[in-house]
């Protein structure tokens, strides 16, 4: 497999902060997430053309930041985050995979309208 795209990330990353109401620690969530997308080793060592940050790391922090724009997940404190209240309503009444329109909706940096 190759390394996940950061939309392609926003489902299992929403669905695994809802899975933790009291927060989940970001080494917890790569490694989780890593997993889910069966990433190699060495898919997980690879690091950006800036070598300063592996690369699933900043794809899955990508889809954290448009979740968190959303409202859908927040960081009480660095290393931490959570699924608000609204992100685990969004969950619990998606129970089904989201749609391609439901991802790109949470992607858009734009505000909902």
């Amino acid at each position: 497999m190759t390394i996940p795209t950061y939309d392609t990330c926003i489902e299992p990353l929403l669905r695994l902060l809802a899975k933790h109401p009291e927060g989940i620690r970001t080494t917890e969530v790569y490694e989780k997430l890593a997993d889910h997308f069966q990433l190699t080793e060495s898919e997980r060592a690879e690091l950006l053309p800036s070598g300063t940050q592996v690369v699933y790391h900043n794809r899955i922090g990508w889809a954290q930041d448009r979740i968190k724009r959303k409202g859908l997940s927040s960081s009480p404190r660095r290393g931490l985050w959570k699924a608000t209240e609204a992100g685990v309503r969004f969950i619990a009444s998606h129970p089904k995979p989201l749609t391609a329109q439901e991802i790109q909706a949470i992607a858009r940096l734009e505000p909902d309208k």
